[in-house]
């Protein structure tokens, strides 16, 4: 009896844990994606009041052309993916939308910061980034392994950048700082990441991507987005 039950054990552990071995399958596949993202310093060219910063600003003020360092905060993106997977190879097309509002601009010893309100002298802006991504993925796992699978990948496409910026004295636009600028742009990015199998039609993706893109007028440079995200995909046609 003792022999039975130690043997029935070892095979309900063996059974369990081919179940949950990777294997997955070859087919169409689509997606959500979810993450934060965070874009380093960057220039900016731009119209600045002028006027003090303090309490004493006005919402008449002049403005001039000034050229500054920008600084976002975090926020995050948002997208989806449909790809074909061919054994350990996968393309997909990615569609992704995402937002970083401006932290603070400097021009030499002044700051302009943006808090969301103020009685003095403060900026409220963003880039947000729209793009069309075409990515090729290679996943590092053997049929009927572990269930996790790191993966590497790149991708080319479009991306339509739009910065928007405006000061606000008192809480009132200063009329000539206001600005929406946008400009497409080709676009990169490199992926780095793990996956973890739910089965063979279903997995969840935890990964870290770099794009860029050309230079962007507004900004006299590259734009660069780092961002950490989290998918889930699932087959919807099998067995190609």
């Amino acid at each position: 009896m003792k022999s039975y039950l130690k043997y029935s054990l070892l095979g309900l552990a063996l059974t369990s844990g081919a179940s949950i071995a990777a294997n997955p399958m070859n087919g169409i596949y689509g997606g959500l994606i979810v993450g934060g993202s965070y874009s380093p310093k960057t220039n900016i060219i731009f119209n600045a009041p002028l006027t003090p910063t303090g309490s004493t600003c006005s919402s008449g003020a002049n403005c001039s052309a000034a050229f500054g360092k920008l600084s976002y905060s975090g926020f995050g993106n948002i997208g989806g993916q449909i790809g074909v997977r061919m054994n350990q190879f996968r393309v997909e097309l990615e569609p992704i939308v995402n937002y970083n509002p401006y932290q603070k601009i400097t021009v030499g010893t002044t700051k302009y910061n943006s808090p969301k309100s103020s009685a003095g002298l403060r900026l409220k802006g963003d880039t947000t980034t729209a793009a069309l991504m075409v990515n090729g993925f290679y996943d590092f796992f053997t049929p009927n392994g572990s269930n996790f699978a790191p993966y590497l990948g790149a991708g080319v496409g479009y991306a339509y950048v739009d910065n928007s910026l405006r000061f606000y004295c008192n809480n009132q636009t200063i009329a000539c700082t206001k600005y929406s600028k946008s400009q497409s742009s080709a676009a990169v990015q490199g992926i780095l990441g793990a996956a973890y199998f739910m089965d063979d039609f279903t997995w969840f993706g935890l990964d870290y991507r770099y794009i860029t893109t050309q230079k962007i007028n507004v900004l006299d440079s590259r734009l660069q987005i780092h961002t950490i995200n989290l998918s889930f995909s699932g087959m919807f046609y099998c067995d190609l």
